[in-house]
């Protein structure tokens, strides 16, 4: 019963701070964007844990369907109210309602889950992309500066050249990490665009 008050609780907590800072940190990821600009215009494209849609947004205003998922349905309400070709569905990231080989692409950006890397091989159908960026430990450095949100806890932080294990048995096509200042913001991220054979 503790699981699923804690995710009660944490739903919660996302849903304040989505009603708070509304389109506050609204500023997508330049890089991100340049990667799925890149993809086939009939590309099917999951924002995993997309919130109010900062990257659906400008992935649909270029012509492609991006299904958004995210726990807090406020998010998710938002992020189709964007662009008609945002879908969304309100789910867990950890109880996703999609089938495998569903996607030629996943985005998944300020989320990390560890467990959730083998999910996304299963779900990208051959020849789909991963594009992934999340924070790295560097960050806390970031927000002790007072230059950035973002998380606290270790166990949201990727370490120095993580992200591109997790992604195996996917093909790294791209991968960086360090500092980034962009629109989105000053942060230490890492990121990989990889594909599925």
């Amino acid at each position: 019963m503790s699981g699923a008050h804690d995710s009660r609780r944490e739903r919660d907590e996302w849903d304040a701070r989505y009603r708070e800072r509304a389109r506050e940190s609204d500023l997508a990821s330049r890089w991100v964007i340049e990667q799925c600009a890149a993809l086939p215009v009939d590309a099917l494209i999951l924002d995993l844990a997309g919130g109010i849609g900062r990257h659906a947004e400008p992935i649909a205003r270029g012509g492609r369907t991006v299904i958004l998922t995210d726990f807090v349905h406020r998010a998710v309400a938002a992020a189709v109210a964007r662009d008609e070709r945002i879908l969304g569905v309100v789910a867990d990231a950890s109880a996703l309602p999609f089938q495998t080989e569903s996607f030629d692409a996943i985005v998944c950006v300020s989320f990390l889950d560890r467990s959730l890397f083998k999910t996304f091989v299963e779900m990208l159908k051959p020849g789909g992309v991963l594009v992934y960026e999340t924070f790295t430990r560097a960050h806390l450095d970031v927000v002790a500066r007072g230059r950035a949100r973002g998380p606290r806890n270790a166990a949201f932080l990727l370490e120095a050249g993580e992200l591109a294990t997790l992604v195996s048995p996917l093909v790294v096509q791209e991968h960086d990490e360090g500092l980034v200042v962009d629109d989105a913001g000053e942060r230490q991220v890492a990121r990989v665009m990889a594909w599925k054979r």
